[in-house]
């Protein structure tokens, strides 16, 4: 989400792809389709390339339709919502023509910090965010800890499955995680 956000091309899930890699490695990536090429050929590096000029010049259609109203064919308005994780993110809402943000993770204010955040940091934090949106609807989720998304100072217990396990609300309405919840709110 993060690398999205700031445009940065990024893979998931390599496996073993620090084994493979060694220093003074150049690394061909392309977060659209998930490929990494190391050592690329001068052709890799050039369809590379190519791929990177295509999606810019698909970027640039898509920044001549930012202002079009969003209607389908039939002429109903829908509304075209963002998400974000941060306050930063508001400028791409904004500049991307976005009527809403349709989801706040706010995860990412506990994710980015060494210590939960106290209530004036959030505070700020959806301050920020609201005033950004000038008044546009701003869909505000409280945290999502758990699953895939850990804090280095909250433990988590080891699950088989911790995406249907301890998270989210479940750690909010426990008695561990209750003070946090009221903080958030």
């Amino acid at each position: 989400i993060m690398a999205r956000t700031l445009e940065i091309a990024a893979v998931l899930g390599t496996n073993n792809i620090t084994e493979l890699v060694k220093d003074g490695d150049i690394l061909a990536v392309s977060g659209i389709t998930g490929e990494v090429v190391i050592n690329p050929t001068e052709e890799q590096i050039a369809e590379f390339k190519a791929a990177g000029e295509a999606y810019a010049k698909q970027k640039a259609e898509w920044a001549q339709l930012k202002d079009a109203p969003t209607v389908t064919a039939d002429g109903k308005h829908f509304e075209l919502a963002a998400n974000i994780g941060t306050p930063k993110d508001i400028e791409g809402v904004n500049d991307n023509g976005a009527e809403a943000v349709g989801l706040y993770r706010t995860e990412f204010l506990y994710m980015d910090s060494q210590d939960f955040p106290t209530e004036e940091d959030q505070y700020e934090a959806y301050k920020a965010v609201l005033e950004g949106m000038n008044g546009k609807p701003v869909v505000v989720r409280t945290m999502d800890i758990g699953g895939d998304k850990e804090l280095p100072y909250f433990d988590l217990p080891k699950e088989m499955n911790p995406f249907l396990g301890y998270r989210a609300l479940r750690i909010s309405i426990s008695e561990t995680g209750n003070q946090m919840f009221r903080t958030q709110l």
